[in-house]
């Protein structure tokens, strides 16, 4: 049937918050639709170019006006659960994909996708959804060095692992309350150098967190969405055997949504690093602002400024530091059966003084740094994706002899359960 595009692109896991597309033809397909109110290809064309836009409403609104003529299209009732389900209107999304289940005129590889999608949906139901994907790939990094500087030029290729997922359970409140369980963990290899942890070594990098959150919603007028999250956390950071940086801490967030197109967020928290290892903090505050915005043609613009002060008994504050990032891109492309191409580019600059860590007396090292990136990631499937990273970064200290210049290349697959 002609939802049959529509239907594979909905298949590759494009959800509302994600839906990013550099589609100026969104207008026109919708004058194209007014113009010719009965030619399918033409409505097939607009709920396509409407999905990759974000413009969740008027493509359900198209597909239902194409159910009404053909109610046993069991593509277009998967791809109307679909867009139901991304909503989050559960039984819209459970009639819809049950009906298309019945029609009985799926592939063997659709069903298969319906059925697990009716898992969810029956889960979302019940107040419980989870994800948990699972990251493999080599990362690879070159840091060159100011000429007189202690450290040779180095470069490395490691392979790269990472696990994560969330649990959210719906408490059933009007304002759409929810518990959240969420946590990560990341290990490759990483070259640390004297102002970080252990002198020209390359060593096992760690990281880990794991957090409880009250996503609370709150009472507002005249905004979209207003809501409050609350989190207990605890993270580490491991550098090397003997340096690591581990606490558990408590964190607020503030979410508004002014517009569907508009997110802003502020927040900040503290966390107890007593028990880390080899470092001088023993708590840190932070803190964080920023937003995004979408526009009409799919891509969004996002802002962030994160900062923190570390703090040791006895001593008062020893080191701050701060960052500002800028950041723009959405959906390239869409070939399909093949891949949905979306990419981003961030740039990044920040300050820190902060302890040096290679001689052990807390003399602090102050250094500025800038950042580029490119972020591409390639959704084979609604579970599947490849992505690849690549950054490049300057680093400034006090000591001229301490400046470096780093590249960055991340490869990785990416499986999602759910």
């Amino acid at each position: 049937m002609i939802f049959g595009f529509a239907a594979a692109l909905l298949c590759a896991g494009i959800s509302p918050a994600g839906a990013q597309g550099l589609y100026p033809a969104y207008d026109d397909a919708f004058s194209a639709r007014i113009a010719n109110p009965t030619d399918n290809g033409t409505l097939a064309q607009f709920v396509t170019v409407a999905v990759n836009a974000g413009q969740y409403d008027q493509a359900i609104s198209s597909i239902e006006q194409y159910l009404i003529k053909y109610p046993r299209d069991a593509r277009a009732r998967l791809a109307a659960s679909r867009l139901y389900y991304h909503v989050g209107s559960y039984e819209l999304a459970r009639r819809q994909v049950q009906y298309g289940i019945e029609v009985g005129d799926l592939s063997t590889a659709e069903q298969q996708e319906a059925v697990r999608l009716l898992a969810r949906i029956e889960r979302a139901l019940r107040g419980i959804t989870w994800e948990l994907a699972l990251t493999g790939g080599a990362f690879s990094a070159f840091t060159d060095f100011e000429p007189g500087g202690a450290q040779d030029d180095n470069s490395f290729v490691s392979p790269y692992g990472r696990a994560e997922g969330f649990v959210r359970w719906d408490l059933g409140t009007p304002s759409a309350d929810a518990l959240v369980l969420s946590g990560a963990l990341t290990a490759t290899e990483r070259f640390f150098t004297p102002d970080l942890s252990v002198p020209g070594s390359k060593e096992t990098f760690i990281h880990g967190n794991a957090a409880i959150t009250w996503d609370k919603g709150l009472p507002n007028s005249g905004i979209d969405s207003l809501r409050l999250l609350l989190s207990a956390f605890t993270v580490t950071d491991r550098f090397d055997s003997d340096v690591h940086e581990t606490g558990i801490g408590l964190s607020g967030r503030f979410l508004v949504r002014p517009t569907v197109e508009t997110t802003l967020f502020a927040g900040g928290g503290y966390i107890d690093l007593s028990a880390s290892q080899g470092i001088f903090a023993d708590s840190r505050g932070f803190y964080e602002a920023g937003g995004s915005y979408r526009f009409r043609n799919g891509q969004a613009l996002g802002l962030r400024f994160v900062g923190s002060n570390d703090f040791a008994s006895g001593s008062g504050e020893i080191g701050r530091s701060y960052m500002g990032e800028v950041r723009y891109g959405g959906l390239l492309m869409n070939v399909p059966d093949l891949f949905a191409w979306s990419h981003q580019v961030a740039f990044s600059a920040g300050h820190s003084d902060t302890p040096d860590l290679s001689i052990g007396i807390g003399t602090n090292i102050k250094s500025d740094f800038w950042r580029i990136a490119s972020e591409s990631d390639f959704q084979l499937t609604e579970s599947q994706k490849i992505s690849v990273d690549l950054a490049y970064r300057e680093t400034n200290f006090d000591l001229a002899s301490r400046d470096r210049k780093s590249f960055e290349m991340l490869m990785s697959y990416t499986l999602t359960l759910n």
